[in-house]
């Protein structure tokens, strides 16, 4: 992948740790069980980009 859709992959991964902070605060814990999977998929993804 290019370096553009690596920067896209981060930049979705920082709002979704932002809105999961805003969740957790919110102790919305359904919310952060959803965020949470997306994070780790996008996290994922990251890690294959760089191997």
């Amino acid at each position: 992948m290019s370096q553009n859709e690596k920067a896209v992959i981060q930049s979705k991964l920082a709002v979704y740790s932002v809105c999961y902070q805003e969740a957790k605060k919110a102790k919305d814990l359904k919310r952060m069980v959803r965020l949470g999977t997306i994070m780790n998929d996008l996290k994922n993804e990251l890690s294959i980009l760089v191997d």
